[in-house]
């Protein structure tokens, strides 16, 4: 999901377009148990703010937001739920392009093969 979409630019707060992806996503994501990782991804452009000292506390920060929503607003089970925050470091576009930032600032959902009741595979 493009943060365009979730999230307003150099904030980590939900918007109403994103609670409602999410709900849909989570809609489907309630007829399996599959594990869930939801990753932070941001541009390389430099943040640095009182909330934000870096890109890593933004991309985290989103991720985990997502994941509360998808706990306390959509019913998931939190033992199916992790977050993780990437910075830059994953970039799926070039910087140097304003399009290529834009799709570098996301967030991932990572639907596991491994159900929550198993134990984890250490993968």
């Amino acid at each position: 999901f493009l943060d365009s979409v979730l999230f307003d630019s150099g904030k980590a707060d939900l918007t109403k377009d994103a609670t409602e992806i999410i709900d849909k996503v989570s809609n489907i994501l309630k007829d399996t148990n599959k594990k869930v990782i939801v990753e932070g991804h941001t541009d390389n452009l430099p943040i640095s703010t009182y909330r934000f000292p870096s890109n890593w506390e933004l991309s985290t920060t989103r991720a985990v937001n997502v994941v509360k929503y998808m706990i306390n607003h959509a019913g998931l089970d939190p033992i199916r739920l992790s977050a993780a925050g990437y910075a830059d470091q994953h970039p799926i576009s070039d910087n140097n392009t304003v399009e290529g930032r834009r799709d570098n600032r996301r967030v991932d959902m990572v639907i596991l093969r491994s159900n929550a009741d198993q134990p984890d595979s250490g993968q």
